[in-house]
Parts: C-alpha cells; sequence; structure tokens
C-alpha cells in the first residue's frame, strides 16, 4: 500500500506540474493587449461563475458538428454567390474559401473563458500558430429554458443583412460577427458554452474561436470572382 500510495502522489504531483507548465506557455504568447486567457485563468474548464447556478457547461459533440455544419454551409452559400440578403444584397460569389475544420485547442481557450461567466471578449486568445478571432452570443430568458446553439450561430449569420462588400461604411458592431464568420482565410474553430442562471434569468453563452482571425483592418472578408 506504501509504494501504491507514493505512485499515486508522484502522479498526481506530475499532472499539476505539467498543467502549470501549459498554463505558463500561454503566458508567453503575446496580443496587442491584455494577459492571455489560459495564462490568467489556467486550463481548467471548471465553471467559476460565482453566486451564480451552473446548469451545464461545455458542447455536446452534437452540438460541436452542429456549430461547424452551420459554419461552413453558410460559408458556402456566400461564396457560391447565393446569399440575396444584405446592404444591399445580394453578396457576390467569393473566388476561394476554406472549408473550417475543428480546432480543440481554440475550443479549449474558448471554453476557459467561457466557463467564467463574464460576458464579452477576453483580451488574449492567441495560441503559437495562429492571431485567433472571436464572435460571443448571450441568450437570456425569464421562462425556465436555455435557447440553442444553433439560434446563436444563426444570429451571427443574420448580420449579413447590414453588410455592403467593399464598402467602407460598414460598422463592425453591426456586422463583425458575420464577417468573422465569412473571413475566406480562417480555416480553423473551436467553440466552447456554459448555462447558467443568474438573478432569475436563464442564460446560455457561447463563445467561437477562429484561426487566423478576421476582421483584420481593411483586407476584404474575402476576394470576390
Amino acid at each position: 500500500m506504501k509504494i501504491s500510495g507514493f505512485v499515486y502522489l508522484i502522479l498526481i504531483t506530475t499532472i499539476i506540474n505539467l498543467s502549470f507548465s501549459e498554463a505558463n506557455n500561454y503566458c508567453k504568447i503575446k496580443c496587442r493587449s491584455g494577459i492571455h486567457t489560459l495564462c490568467k485563468f489556467g486550463i481548467s474548464t471548471k465553471p467559476n461563475c460565482g453566486k451564480n447556478v451552473v446548469k451545464g457547461s461545455g458542447l455536446t459533440k452534437a452540438e460541436k458538428l452542429e456549430i461547424l455544419k452551420q459554419h461552413n454551409e453558410f460559408r458556402q452559400k456566400v461564396a457560391r454567390g447565393l446569399e440575396t440578403r444584405g446592404k444591399p444584397g445580394p453578396q457576390p460569389p467569393a473566388k476561394s474559401m476554406n472549408t473550417l475544420v475543428w480546432n480543440d485547442e481554440l475550443a479549449q481557450i474558448a471554453q476557459v473563458w467561457a466557463s467564467q461567466c463574464k460576458y464579452g471578449h477576453d483580451d488574449c486568445r492567441n495560441t503559437a500558430k495562429h492571431s485567433v478571432g472571436q464572435n460571443i452570443a448571450q441568450q437570456s430568458t425569464t421562462a425556465a429554458s436555455f435557447g440553442s446553439v444553433s439560434n446563436m450561430v444563426q444570429m451571427w449569420a443574420d448580420e449579413v443583412k447590414n453588410y455592403q462588400y467593399g464598402s467602407t461604411k460598414n460598422k463592425l458592431i453591426e456586422v463583425g460577427h458575420y464577417t468573422q464568420m465569412v473571413w475566406a482565410k480562417t480555416k480553423e474553430i473551436g467553440c466552447g458554452s456554459i448555462k447558467y442562471i443568474e438573478n432569475g434569468w436563464h442564460r446560455h453563452y457561447l463563445v467561437c474561436n477562429y484561426g487566423p482571425a478576421g476582421n483584420i483592418g481593411n483586407e476584404p472578408i474575402y476576394e470576390k470572382k
């Protein structure tokens, strides 16, 4: 029993040291401002919501697949010139647009941030591989239910109604979620979510991270065909 206990202690210590090392590596990643989310909060995705009552944390496999499918179907629709909405529409077809793949590292960073139950963008979420963009959404209701991730992704896509391709008059606050969704050079996505009750409100908070980031300066969201 003594040997087993000793081995168990070493194993636990090793896991703790590895966790600290992983978080410490993110402390070396630079962003425009602020401390990296995983440096600030560590790599644990355990909810840290204070007095709020947590009802669910993390995405199911089905939700991850749905988010990825929704993004790629919408990107394909826009790229093919089939999106008729806009200011004015339709949106022009794209020369090329990457098909997104799921990235677990981006998802972990998104989940750690979502698990803080603080609505808003985090300061720094880059990886060693990418600068990272972010979309966030939150549905709140006094009814005893939570909104779906599909509805929140659709809210981002619906911002296309405010978008004029190539215009300098587009306002990021009105179209920024849409433009990140269809940013042609973005290749990967990873998301996290949390459901909690705050002062009687049932809140469902979704965070999606994108690499490489979109919404870069005056670059076009995609090159039209």
